[in-house]
């Protein structure tokens, strides 16, 4: 049954896609903004190194555990409804930080923050994708990335600004008035179309129970969720050790890394996408291997801010070129109404990498030292190009019919 506000859209840029990629854009960024502050935080309230990895992997774990609920619980009640919730409970969260005074509660805070951003960015791509022409979907969600790419890239140095110039409060505050802003202008949106079909697939599947799994992890978008489960490990080295590795290579302005990377995988998404319509995922996939492991080469034998720039040129091309690629073709192998599933299964893969990459990063600088740990993370992406080639062929003629 289709909803009276659902309307099929015809044309890219309508009201409803550009709200949603600019709400996802806002969640991203104050996501990054909290990321090299909370350690700092927690630090100041008593916490060791250990239990600092605790409250931050929270995240990870309760993020990927209501991902896998969320297709479910989307045909369960409304999504709209749904998403109001997530992007609140991700602003709520920001906001109990300013008045956490221990790690105790600091930890719960992440548990419920994980959650919201679970529920918001599986369905922020998954409204966008229903807000897109099946014909550009390449180019709306590379389009709709650039929130992702600007908010992982900008937010840090944000948010280190912020710190700087009027105290650590300040990054809560102004973190909980963007997302204030981010649930006002998602209520303002249509909920996508919901066809009879889809309804009836998904009871089907309920009452048949033929494969819990299913209901939970997508397999068909397995391969691109390993592609990108390797990119999350190079990026949390990029996240994790970057400022590091700069005080020990005695390199300025480490800052201008996330800066001037935010703006290459922004300018990159404006061909990036139509390649991805006109020629499918495969030169992407190619090219970013090359950019990004010649970029990480660069980063692990930089020795001045210039080779800095020039490295986040190179990987934020690579990265910004792939990663709504690779989400793009998760929504063209799967029907409509498993995407929810297809995308949670996609962010969950991305978040693990992100976690066991900065562990196994962590454990090679700690054996060898951060130019070695960059040198060696290039592996990564001869595997992620190799894994393309054996099994990713044979996918790119599996897109599903628009329903």
């Amino acid at each position: 049954m289709h909803d009276a506000n659902c309307v099929v859209r015809q044309n890219l840029w309508n009201k409803d896609f550009i709200i949603v990629a600019l709400a996802n854009l806002l969640l991203f960024m104050v996501f990054e903004m909290l990321l090299p502050i909370l350690p700092v935080f927690i630090a100041n309230n008593g916490g060791t190194s250990s239990q600092v990895g605790l409250i931050m992997g929270a995240f990870t774990f309760s993020s990927i555990f209501i991902r896998l609920l969320t297709g479910r619980i989307g045909h369960a009640i409304n999504k709209k409804v749904l998403l109001i919730m997530g992007i609140s409970g991700c602003m709520l969260a920001t906001g109990f930080y300013y008045v956490s005074t221990s790690n105790l509660s600091t930890f719960g805070i992440r548990l419920l923050h994980g959650l919201g951003f679970g529920v918001a960015t599986t369905l922020y791509t998954t409204f966008a994708a229903a807000f897109i022409p099946a014909g550009r979907r390449g180019e709306g969600i590379g389009y709709f990335g650039v929130g992702e790419t600007m908010g992982i890239s900008v937010g840090p140095f944000v948010g280190i600004w912020l710190m700087n110039q009027h105290g650590m409060d300040s990054v809560f505050g102004v973190g909980t008035l963007i997302l204030l802003f981010a649930v006002i202008i998602t209520s303002t949106v249509a909920s996508p179309m919901t066809t009879e079909a889809e309804a009836e697939h998904f009871r089907r599947e309920i009452q048949q129970e033929s494969s819990r799994l299913d209901l939970f992890i997508e397999k068909s978008v397995l391969l691109q969720s390993v592609l990108v489960f390797l990119l999350g490990i190079s990026y949390a080295g990029i996240l994790s050790f970057l400022v590091l590795y700069a005080k020990e290579a005695s390199i300025p302005n480490v800052a201008y890394f996330f800066f001037v990377n935010a703006i290459a995988g922004l300018l990159v998404r404006f061909v990036a996408g139509r390649i991805f319509d006109l020629r499918g995922p495969g030169v992407l996939i190619g090219v970013s291997a090359i950019f990004c492991s010649i970029g990480t080469f660069l980063l692990a034998t930089a020795s001045s801010t210039t080779a800095l720039i020039i490295a986040a040129v190179l990987y934020g091309a690579g990265t910004g070129a792939v990663f709504p690629a690779l989400q793009a073709w998760c929504i063209n192998v799967v029907p409509m109404e498993r995407r929810e599933i297809a995308i949670g299964t996609f962010f969950n893969f991305f978040d693990l990498g992100i976690g066991i990459g900065a562990i196994l990063m962590g454990a090679i600088a700690a054996v060898t030292n951060y130019s070695m740990m960059y040198m060696l993370s290039i592996l990564f992406f001869v595997i992620y190009w190799l894994l393309y080639q054996v099994f990713g062929r044979r996918q790119i003629s599996q897109a599903v019919p628009e329903l």
